[in-house]
């Protein structure tokens, strides 16, 4: 019961060392190395430690980048998906920036900002600070980008610059490598083809130690530069001489080979397959295989048929955002909204643009949309913001005298008038006169009455009298008919006057008429009786009397009849 125990407590933790931070890996190219550490810590704690190793945090810059970090990410055996920080941060302070291809974050290595980008969604448009990280399972090849909470613990990955490379040491014999790098305490994978300078690798032979260790010191120099664990005298007739696959006598000792499609692996007498994988192998990935290797593309890539190169797969054409905008990009598509709306869990949602709108007046917000209006009295401009005053003098109903305001206008009346109760037409004042005026008028109507009188009976017979003419006097932008021979600074009122003139005249033309055509008949009167007393030489002369007098006379004495 004891060993089931204490066996289940070493399952457990040997379980909770891998999820912990124990596993690694690192792959090493001509200039540089990258290594992925599981242990899983914050953003600023994942970057000092790359640093206090002499790195950063990695970069992904480009395609090849991509590709060595995916070559990188293949060497994990884990199955399920796991994050990891990468070296994109926003700083706190700094912005999103949509039109930008890193969208404002910046890479925390120091290395100028790069054209690629392979955002999984785009960043929350925010000014808080920001890192980078992305979600990887076995087996998948896109490797998006997403941002979040810095504070989060997932694992990281680290990229180191080195100037040269060493290749690896040679065994003759049965025999043990273990080289160390200089930015990790844990052995490195004997399948490693360079690694950086700075790394010691210790050697033993049939279990035996070595010393000293070799360096790597320069581009392929160590210190101890070997070969190892050379034997004595072999022969091939026993034990294959040692060999795995082939056996070969060179003179006194044991040479191994492999077969077709094998390497000779670092002991000198075992065989691997050869890896057919070069850094021009495959355009993107090369994975190797009981049958030789094979080229594989990236999500959003097809294989061409030169089975080596990659091309762009264009999602567009298959209807992928639905009824939305779809944009190709290069390994992937975007969805994206027409003006007026806003994407949302993956739909297009109307953006109320009133909430923070340009209307000076006010805003109506519709689908995919909004209109600006203005108040009473004024005219949304050309710009569809703003709103200017309307004139409204030029097709208004004032009667005499438009005034504009600023949303409104005014209507105004000339002096000895005021505006009626709907605020447009004009009425002229009533003023109540005194007796002594009114005499003073009647006097003066009848004064002129008579001149016109004497003025009609000194014209030619023939001769109509014109009347007053009346002309349109225009005030402002409109107009009102007055005559010639009123006086715009008299107040009387017109209505009593017409009345006045109404009743007085008749009378007064009447009696001027009689009077005229009593004093004709007895001038007439004394002209037969001197006819009748004077010799027929003389002839009668015309009483002077205007025709349309005595016309008017005798229709006034045959209505009296």
């Amino acid at each position: 019961m004891a060993i089931m125990l204490l066996s289940f407590l070493l399952l457990l933790i040997n379980s909770f060392m891998g999820l912990s931070g124990a596993e690694h890996e690192t792959l090493c190219t001509s200039k540089a190395c990258f290594t992925l550490h599981m242990d899983k810590v914050n953003f600023e704690k994942a970057h000092q430690n790359c640093v206090d190793n002499g790195g950063n945090l990695m970069t992904v810059r480009g395609r090849e980048e991509e590709d060595v970090l995916r070559s990188l990410l293949s060497q994990i055996q884990r199955r399920q998906g796991f994050k990891f920080w990468i070296g994109l941060k926003l700083q706190s302070g700094d912005c999103v920036l949509a039109h930008e291809t890193l969208r404002g974050f910046k890479w925390v290595s120091g290395e100028k900002d790069s054209h690629y980008s392979n955002w999984e969604r785009e960043p929350v448009d925010t000014c808080i600070e920001k890192c980078v990280k992305i979600t990887y399972t076995s087996g998948q090849n896109q490797l998006k980008w997403t941002d979040g909470n810095c504070r989060g613990p997932v694992s990281y990955a680290c990229k180191f610059y080195f100037q040269g490379m060493c290749k690896p040491l040679a065994l003759l014999g049965p025999g043990k490598i273990t080289y160390i790098a200089p930015f990790s305490q844990e052995p490195q994978r004997s399948e490693m083809t360079l690694f950086p300078l700075g790394t010691y690798a210790d050697i033993s032979c049939n279990g035996k130690q070595l010393t000293p260790y070799s360096v790597c010191t320069g581009v392929d120099h160590w210190t101890t530069p070997g070969p190892f664990c050379k034997t004595g005298k072999q022969n091939c007739v026993i034990n294959n001489g040692g060999c795995e696959h082939l056996c070969h006598m060179d003179a006194d000792r044991v040479r191994c080979s492999c077969k077709n499609g094998y390497d000779l692996d670092n002991d000198g007498v075992s065989c691997r397959i050869r890896n057919l994988c070069g850094i021009n192998t495959c355009e993107h990935q090369c994975v190797m295989g009981e049958s030789g290797y094979s080229c594989k593309c990236p999500d959003g890539f097809k294989l061409n048929a030169n089975q080596r190169n990659c091309s762009d797969i264009d999602e567009c054409q298959s209807q992928i955002c639905l009824d939305n905008f779809c944009v190709n990009t290069h390994g992937s598509y975007k969805c994206e909204c027409s003006d007026g709306y806003k994407m949302i869990d993956g739909k297009c949602i109307d953006v109320d643009e009133c909430m923070h709108s340009r209307c000076q007046h006010s805003c109506l917000n519709s689908v995919g949309s909004f209109s600006c209006y203005c108040k009473e009295g004024f005219t949304l401009s050309q710009d569809g913001h703003s709103c200017v005053d309307t004139n409204e003098c030029i097709n208004s109903d004032c009667h005499f005298k438009c005034i504009n305001t600023v949303g409104s206008f005014l209507c105004t009346c000339p002096l000895g008038f005021h505006l009626d109760t709907n605020g447009k037409n004009c009425n002229p004042d009533v003023i109540v006169s005194s007796s002594n005026a009114d005499e003073e008028t009647q006097e003066n109507f009848t004064e002129s009455l008579i001149r016109t009188t004497i003025e009609l009976q000194h014209q030619s017979p023939h001769t109509d009298t014109p009347l007053p003419e009346l002309v349109n006097v225009t005030h402002g932008d409109h107009q009102s008919n007055a005559s010639l021979t009123t006086s715009p600074a008299k107040t009387v009122n017109t209505r009593v006057i017409i009345c006045v003139l109404g009743s007085v005249i008749p009378l007064l033309f009447l009696l001027a008429v009689t009077v005229a055509i009593a004093i004709c008949r007895c001038s007439r009167s004394k002209k037969e009786a001197k006819k009748n007393t004077t010799t027929d030489g003389y002839c009668w002369v015309s009483s002077g009397l205007d025709p349309r007098l005595e016309k008017l006379y005798e229709s006034i004495l045959t209505d009296d009849l």
